[in-house]
């Protein structure tokens, strides 16, 4: 009986180290720097004032690690408790880096009104999910896939070989937005009364939309979903309001009214 009982234990164990969130109280910062983090990570604004770090933790019993703290080429170590991320604070902003060159998957819950910077570099950095924000976003990432939903943007993305797709709940008529995805496709989609001065680019692809664009560029089709032929469209939407440039330039542009 005795042993049936430690082997409980023992099985318990990970399902009680992976549900137990790391919460990091926010002093007076109102912007969050996220570095490189190997495996896919969930950025989400909720209402609370703390970070909070929840998902997968990379931390594992390996032999010759007993009494070790895991470091990076930085000299930073782990602070969440086997999230393997490092948080801190500092001159007004909370910067969170990977630690560990293993794939994790991590979610990070931010106060939605927060600014965000997300710089993500390196092949075994995975998809990047981010979603629930009313403050400025910028993302810079290499290879992974970004998506976006319930924005309202300042967004200033640049994504080199991932896909981007970006769902906004409003736009923020106060700054630009620029979303730039280079070797992949663009898709955005906007609520249907938002008033923009658009900018599309394609060099080697095709631009699509179904608003109505005030453009002096033909379109090839009366079609739902509109193809405009030209490799630069400038227009505007609903009499034209802040500036939005969407770009991509080896492959298509989409643009579409949210339903």
């Amino acid at each position: 009986m005795k042993k049936f009982i430690i082997i409980l234990t023992l099985l318990a164990a990970p399902v009680l180290s992976y549900a137990q969130d790391f919460k990091f109280e926010v002093k007076s910062a109102n912007k969050v720097k996220i570095g490189t983090i190997h495996g896919h990570i969930t950025v989400e604004g909720h209402t609370g004032k703390d970070i909070i770090v929840t998902g997968t933790k990379c931390f594992t019993n390996e032999e010759g690690t007993e009494g070790l703290k895991l470091i990076s080429g930085d000299g930073i170590s782990d602070n969440t408790n086997g999230y393997c991320l490092n948080i801190q604070e500092s001159n007004g902003t909370v910067v969170v880096r990977g630690v560990s060159n293993k794939n994790h998957n991590v979610k990070i819950l931010i106060p939605e009104k927060m600014n965000v910077i997300i710089q993500s570099s390196g092949w075994s950095a995975k998809d990047i999910t981010v979603s629930n924000f009313k403050s400025e976003l910028e993302i810079k990432s290499e290879y992974a896939s970004v998506a976006m939903a319930n924005v309202t943007g300042p967004v200033v993305l640049n994504a080199t070989y991932g896909k981007v797709k970006a769902v906004f709940d409003k736009i923020n008529q106060d700054k630009p937005i620029s979303i730039v995805a280079t070797y992949n496709n663009l898709d955005v989609t906007l609520p249907s009364d938002t008033k923009a001065n658009l900018r599309m680019e394609s060099s080697y692809g095709d631009i699509y939309t179904d608003f109505d664009v005030k453009s002096s560029s033909p379109s090839s089709s009366e079609d739902d979903l509109e193809k405009i032929s030209s490799h630069t469209v400038t227009g505007s939407i609903n009499g034209g309001g802040v500036e939005v440039h969407l770009e991509s330039p080896y492959k298509n542009v989409f643009l579409r009214k949210k339903k």
